[in-house]
């Protein structure tokens, strides 16, 4: 199993979304979906292959959708490490993924 790493800049995108839903909807809707997120990093750790290769996206660069928000992550030794999480309905081709 990997160890799990999470960026900066993707737990800035955990902590936007959260708020997001938590101002638009409910608050248990917001913890719902950072638990779910949470669940998936974990599963992604235990099965890093399962996200889809985003070569134009950098080199080694995978990403796994989960509901409405894509992860993008790679795996580096023996990490995996989130770099982003990004909803789906917006443009991920200028995202950093550095």
């Amino acid at each position: 199993m990997l160890t799990l790493e999470i960026t900066d800049q993707a737990e800035a995108d955990i902590k936007e979304i959260y708020l997001y839903i938590a101002l638009k909807s409910y608050q248990s809707y917001a913890e719902n979906f950072a638990s779910k997120a949470f669940k998936t990093f974990d599963l992604l750790c235990h099965n890093p292959h399962m996200g889809t290769e985003r070569t134009r996206s950098g080199k080694g660069i995978r990403f796994y959708p989960m509901d409405k928000v894509n992860i993008f992550y790679r795996v580096v030794n023996d990490q995996l490490q989130i770099l982003r999480v990004h909803h789906s309905a917006l443009d991920s081709d200028k995202l950093r993924l550095q």
